[in-house]
């Protein structure tokens, strides 16, 4: 039976939550799920707003993953990411899976998105960076 398309909500805090489950029961193989979960929902987003920037930006600030956003070449910086906790590691995976999906699809090419760093350990903002040479 198919279902029209539908939407639905989460809190920051539920989401927190949850990944912090995933990563009790997981550890660090949870990180992979969320950038691969991530990627899924990138794949949504190209579809609604292609890969103009532009429209990214603006769907990712209005979808409420980060507060601002810009794009310099390979260099991703975003603010105020919807996944950002207190931690000595990186945490936007699902952001960084969303960003490797945008720039795949942009280039063509396999990538792989790196979080250089993490308002969750402490920097200003989220800084990623996009790279073609890893694979």
């Amino acid at each position: 039976m198919e279902q029209p398309e539908r939407a639905i909500k989460l809190r920051r805090e539920e989401l927190v939550e949850i990944k912090r489950l995933y990563e009790t029961v997981m550890t660090f193989a949870s990180h992979g799920m969320f950038y691969r979960s991530g990627r899924i929902i990138g794949d949504r987003l190209i579809r609604s707003a292609g890969t103009d920037l532009g429209r990214i930006k603006e769907s990712l600030i209005k979808g409420g993953w980060v507060s601002d956003i810009s794009f310099e070449g390979d260099t991703i910086t975003a603010a105020s990411s919807i996944e950002a906790t207190n931690s000595d590691s990186p945490t936007c995976h699902m952001l960084r899976g969303i960003l490797a999906k945008v720039f795949e699809e942009r280039t063509g090419k396999d990538v792989y998105c790196h979080e250089r760093k993490c308002l969750s350990k402490g920097d200003d903002k989220c800084v990623f960076v996009i790279d073609t040479e890893v694979l």
